[in-house]
């Protein structure tokens, strides 16, 4: 089979056009670029300096559409309907297309207090921003629980997911996902990390969503370029096994962050090539950006086998990011971890919470630390370096696309079904008897280039497999495993003949951030006390385990975390 020119459902080969497109004349892009700002009313003056309006115009247009170099920014944890869901009600979808969201359907969950209804958050906006709080349930018996409401054996029902018993509330075969467990297990969630039982007030948060205006770069973001409304995660649980799948489209058999018997480092046998041994076999450049705070790459643990040869190579801290994205360096693919020790900009809801009392009297519980708004200032911040790149040769923005996703859905609300899915291989004896047979839930996917026409929303299934099948195509590289080999790739998104002009991309403007003094460490008291989310305690599990600590001193705080990743963290990665 011809990889390079195979083609997708939407009938584009990897140009991204059935149509043959020729190379636009300097004269021509200009006066397209003119008539876009015009017809946007939009005053490129207002955005860029003379000298950056200067370099732009000059950009050399691409001979044909698609992109040259793609940047992943892959957050954590939230469903498409939790950040999406209400991005067009049903009489402003753009013109001729579909969107699969909640406005105007009428979606629910049983609980004991009646059905709760699909909504959108309200109240305190500190509480809004660190919603769902506690964290719900993310593992893969919690997720069947979610998906099909089944509590098997029955004695699982309040227990912590690693105190579940077989079959580890697997539904009988072809029982229909009628996406109705959502509350059951987050009050069986909340039974087990809090020691009580929910209230209704408590336990209706995990039906809730972001409206479009509470989230203003990503929403803005998802309306002005293209929308995927039926991308779903690779596995239905957490995050390590979802990133395995989204960088090596396979996690080895392995479903849950936890360790369990084994210890974290039974990650050290996820041994699988991923999409970045094949670049780099291919000479292709490829980098994985990290922010420089967090000292070691949740990336480069996961996939330590395959990866650790270029810890300190091919692992850079964000400032170099911003800096090659400036001067045209970006490699032919970059892929982005936000915060996720400590200084949250992940979108990872809080694991814990704390009570203050409002003006009112009334009694206000937030999320500790986790704040959605942080993750959208880092959204406006990489997508903002890929607008205004404006370099001559190499990377810049006429070349570059920018995927936004999320790993999982993290337990929070979806009225979508997971379809059933290939297996990467046979296995013997996976993590919980799962066979990887079906996807996870769906999770926001945006893609962003100016080859994308605005209010684009794409209805094909998709998972995380795209991105791996999108660069073996392009690049005619050799597929991973059987779950990327026929997989959908992202050329679904390269939709238009004449690449639009950086004034008519929107600036996006985030919500403030306050400044956090403690950004770096060492912290406060308080602050040192607050729990590391699933991720960064099986990360800095993992880091401790390979480094002899004894099991005692496994960090499960920020305080604790900081204090080891300065000690055994420092200088593992470039």
């Amino acid at each position: 089979m011809d990889k390079k020119n195979l083609n997708t459902s939407s009938g584009k080969s990897f140009t991204g056009n059935a149509k043959k497109s020729k190379p636009v004349s300097r004269r021509n892009f200009l006066k397209l670029s003119a008539a876009a700002a015009a017809g946007a009313g939009i005053n490129v003056r207002d955005t860029f300096s003379e000298n950056k309006i200067k370099a732009i115009s000059s950009l050399p247009v691409p001979e044909k559409p698609g992109f040259d170099h793609l940047v992943v920014l892959m957050f954590e944890n939230r469903s498409f309907d939790n950040m999406l869901g209400y991005l067009y009600s049903p009489d402003n979808v753009p013109t001729g297309q579909s969107f699969n969201g909640l406005a105007g359907g009428n979606y629910s969950n049983p609980s004991p207090e009646g059905n709760i209804s699909a909504h959108v958050y309200s109240g305190w906006t500190d509480r809004i921003m660190r919603s769902p709080t506690p964290d719900p349930g993310e593992e893969y018996p919690h997720v069947n629980t979610q998906l099909f409401g089944t509590v098997d054996p029955p004695g699982n029902e309040f227990l912590d997911f690693r105190k579940m018993k077989a079959p580890f509330n697997t539904p009988p075969a072809d029982a229909p996902a009628d996406m109705k467990g959502f509350v059951k297990d987050y009050i069986n969630n909340y039974v087990a990390t809090q020691g009580k039982h929910p209230d209704r007030k408590e336990y209706e948060v995990i039906m809730g969503s972001f409206s479009p205006e509470m989230l203003p770069v990503t929403s803005m973001l998802a309306r002005s370029f293209a929308v995927y409304d039926n991308w779903f995660c690779a596995v239905p649980s957490q995050t390590f096994c979802n990133r395995s799948f989204f960088n090596a489209s396979t996690s080895s058999g392995f479903v849950t962050n936890d360790g369990g018997p084994d210890s974290y480092l039974k990650w050290e046998k996820n041994t699988g090539p991923t999409i970045f041994n094949r670049l780099e076999d291919a000479g292709i450049s490829w980098a994985v950006y990290f922010d420089e705070s967090q000292v070691v790459s949740l990336t480069g643990f996961i996939n330590m086998q395959a990866l650790k040869p270029f810890w300190k190579t091919r692992f850079f801290g964000m400032k170099k990011f911003y800096e090659d994205a400036a001067t045209g360096k970006l490699p032919a693919y970059s892929f982005i971890e936000p915060r996720l020790i400590f200084n949250h900009n992940d979108m990872h809801p809080p694991v814990a919470s704390f009570e203050f009392t409002g003006p009112d009297g009334e009694k206000i519980t937030v999320g500790a630390e986790d704040d959605v708004r942080a993750g959208e200032k880092l959204l406006h911040d990489v997508y903002s370096a890929i607008r205004t790149s404006a370099s001559q040769s190499g990377s810049n923005a006429l070349n570059t696309m920018l995927l936004v996703t999320f790993d999982e859905h993290g337990g929070t609300y979806d009225h979508v079904p997971p379809p059933s899915a290939v297996p990467p291989s046979k296995l013997e004896n996976p993590e919980m008897g799962f066979t990887f047979d079906r996807l996870g839930l769906r999770v926001p996917a945006i893609a962003v280039s100016a080859w994308t026409k605005a209010g684009t929303v794409i209805n094909d299934e998709m998972h995380h497999a795209a991105v791996i099948a999108t660069l073996c195509r392009k690049y005619n590289l050799n597929q991973l495993t059987a779950r990327d080999e026929n997989a959908r790739d992202i050329t679904n998104a390269v939709n238009l003949d004449v690449p639009r002009q950086l004034c008519d991309w929107p600036e996006t403007t985030p919500q403030f951030v306050p400044p956090n003094p403690e950004s770096h460490g060492p912290f406060s008291p308080e602050v040192s006390k607050i729990p590391l989310t699933p991720p960064a305690l099986a990360l800095l599990g993992m880091l401790t385990e390979k480094f002899g600590l004894p099991s005692d001193k496994k960090p499960t705080t920020f305080g604790e975390a900081y204090e080891i990743l300065q000690r055994i963290g420092k200088g593992l990665f470039g």
